[in-house]
């Protein structure tokens, strides 16, 4: 069944430690943390006291793969839903069908890519290192592992 992250909203601090870790691992500007987009990829959204983490659920079904008509987003055997930007067209297709509205275009790019977690999967699981985000939870309110565990 692959990995995946389990994320305990009642154990999050609110700190983006895991933020900035996925910023720094992608490459991606340290401004525009507050809300999920092109250049962010992880969130964490304080409503109400509680500090949910907001980022791809990397779906069992993913309805953003089976509506990409040139297979750009694929379900990997591992779990990760990955983006391979030299296969998209830039329908975003997988934006509308998302139901989490995850994936994010770039609409100020001169060529833009449709942009969105991919689990650190070439940069990281493919190296047997956890995700980013995981790897710097100072509270274990994000956890990574086996999917059935």
């Amino acid at each position: 069944m692959g990995v995946a992250l389990l994320i305990d909203t009642t154990r999050c601090k609110g700190c983006e430690a895991c933020v900035y870790a996925c910023k720094e691992v992608n490459g991606l500007p340290k401004a525009g943390a507050e809300k999920l987009q092109d250049i962010t990829w992880t969130t964490i959204d304080k409503r109400g006291g509680l500090n949910i983490k907001r980022q791809c659920m990397h779906c069992l079904n993913p309805t953003c793969v089976s509506v990409c008509p040139v297979g750009a987003l694929e379900k990997t055997s591992d779990g990760p839903v990955t983006y391979d930007a030299d296969k998209c067209m830039g329908c975003r297709y997988c934006m509308v069908a998302c139901p989490f509205g995850i994936p994010k275009y770039q609409w100020g790019e001169a060529f833009p890519k449709v942009q969105k977690c991919i689990l650190c999967a070439e940069k990281r699981l493919s190296k047997g290192l956890k995700p980013a985000c995981a790897s710097v939870c100072p509270s274990g309110a994000t956890t990574f592992g086996d999917r059935e565990a």
